[in-house]
């Protein structure tokens, strides 16, 4: 499917159930069980929590087994879930997010992670950068992402005053003067005007160096050194000020430009490049442990390795000639470290470090809220025939089947809550009532 913008723990979560799941196919004799028919798996499973698909065990057919099935029911049990264990949040919206579905946009990122750095409470609106809807047309003059609308309780009966601002960088403005009792993130300082501006210069040079598509070695060794010579730049600047951040202590908006652009050569120039670009810069290897711990960013915004190894194999596809020797050896070289990563995500050997045990029951019930959110686009998509992008990964062959699939690990990630991971390691997965001729079907949406 299309790769969508998840935390590292979204991500692992869903990977290792999809993924313990499908080995489970392939694995295990194939039968009408259900995910509460094992006592290992009803042992811990909630008392007043069952698999939408639990009363579908004596059914041979996979239409009842849909019908058994209720996504509401399974939201409602989510939202008293979530309720229980504090990870609501009630408070009333200040402002709507519209960004780009997929997460990538690199600034929509970055006045993403301004919200969650001041604790606003927002409302997000996804806006397909290949069918944007007329209404947002209509509201936004460029018709680009981001775009944010404060909204006005004070003029709640007067629609019209509520105010809407595009272009990142006004947005990050706007969320200063519209919340000043929270951290300013825009400075009106000199060192800051400095860093944005060298930011961009290392933005242009990133970029030149990624892309080399028609272009001569002469003129790829010239863009290499461009890039090389703004990434040392930043590290003189990081070091010198002390770090962790930009500007030194404080996280700011500066910080915000760099997170998209630095978090996307993290992992895919290893692959693409075959370059490491904290290799040698402890200034950027410190920034990078600070965005980490930073939980604005990593516990929603920041995007995990997998994907963005994924994706630099998508973007060669899509960009690179196919006759050439290099873009096929990154393509080879992406596709081989993302199989590796999710074989790792899988394996009941690894426990996975960037999962925080006290929080694993919060991002598991929020990679559940994803899949129950989006389950018809996802289920659309793992079996569509003609695909948009990584046509070269196989896809189920019936939306229904992957529809099943979708509602069972949904209930497998709030069933098992913080007992997540180590419930789908330990490959005591039961499989879903269907009957043997879709277990191919399943295998392929799971995979």
């Amino acid at each position: 499917m299309a790769l969508t913008r998840l935390t590292p723990r979204l991500l692992c979560l869903l990977l290792v159930s999809c993924r313990s799941f499908s080995f489970s196919m392939n694995k295990l004799p194939f039968s009408k069980r259900t995910p509460s028919a094992s006592a290992s798996a009803s042992a811990s499973v909630s008392a007043n929590i069952v698999s939408p698909l639990a009363s579908a065990s004596t059914s041979s057919n996979t239409e009842a087994i849909i019908a058994s099935s209720s996504w509401e029911d399974l939201e409602g049990t989510l939202s008293t879930l979530q309720a229980e264990h504090g990870y609501s949040d009630d408070r009333e919206p200040v402002l709507t997010l519209y960004r780009d579905t997929n997460g990538w946009c690199p600034f929509c990122e970055r006045v993403w992670i301004v919200i969650r750095a001041k604790n606003l409470p927002y409302r997000e609106r996804l806006i397909s950068l290949f069918a944007k809807p007329e209404w947002y047309k209509e509201i936004v003059p460029t018709t680009q992402v981001p775009a944010v609308l404060f909204h006005d309780p004070a003029s709640a009966d007067e629609p019209n005053a509520r105010k809407i601002v595009w272009e990142s960088k006004d947005i990050m403005k706007a969320l200063d003067d519209q919340f000043p009792s929270t951290p300013r993130m825009v400075l009106d300082t000199p060192e800051y005007q400095a860093a944005t501006e060298k930011i961009g210069k290392l933005a242009t040079a990133g970029f030149g160096f990624s892309n080399t598509k028609n272009t001569t070695l002469v003129e790829q060794e010239e863009r290499k050194v461009l890039f090389l010579e703004a990434l040392d730049e930043l590290e003189d600047d990081l070091v010198a000020r002390g770090g962790p951040f930009r500007l030194g202590k404080d996280f700011s908006g500066v910080d915000a430009e760099m997170a998209p652009l630095l978090e996307k050569w993290r992992w895919q120039f290893p692959v693409s490049k075959e370059f490491d670009i904290t290799e040698g810069r402890p200034g950027i290897q410190k920034w990078f442990d600070a965005m980490d711990g930073f939980a604005p960013y990593s516990e929603r915004v920041m995007g995990d390795q997998y994907s963005w190894v994924a994706t630099a194999s998508m973007f060669a596809r899509f960009f690179g000639d196919a006759a050439d020797p290099k873009v096929l050896a990154t393509i080879e070289r992406s596709d081989a470290e993302a199989k590796r990563l999710m074989e790792n995500l899988s394996s009941s050997s690894s426990s996975p470090s960037n999962i925080d045990d006290k929080c694993e029951a919060k991002f598991a019930f929020e990679a559940a809220a994803k899949v129950i959110s989006n389950h018809e686009a996802i289920a659309s998509d793992c079996s569509n025939k003609d695909p948009k992008s990584q046509v070269h990964i196989s896809r189920s062959g019936s939306e229904v089947i992957a529809d099943v699939l979708l509602s069972y690990i949904a209930s497998l990630l709030m069933n098992e809550g913080d007992k997540a991971i180590k419930f789908v390691q330990s490959e005591h997965l039961q499989l879903p009532a269907i009957e043997d001729g879709d277990k191919s079907d399943m295998a392929q949406a799971a995979r």
